[in-house]
């Protein structure tokens, strides 16, 4: 999957980051939602939307982003 992350990134005029939430268990429940790992989130003014996919594809990424 970390293949496709860094072809996402080359690809979106957005930055794309890695956040080891399981190490920040307390914070990635209460301010992202997020209970289990791994986890795609979209975070833009403010608002969080969870990836709900399994589809980890490049192309399947980059639409959730653009959306």
């Amino acid at each position: 999957m970390e293949s496709e992350f860094e072809e996402l990134s080359k690809g979106l005029s957005m930055p794309v980051l890695k956040f080891r939430g399981d190490n920040e268990r307390e914070f990635s429940q209460k301010v992202l939602n997020v209970e289990s790992f791994p986890t795609i989130v979209k975070i833009n003014s403010g608002k969080i939307t969870k990836y709900e996919s399994e589809d980890r594809t490049v192309s399947a990424l980059q639409s959730f982003a653009n959306n």
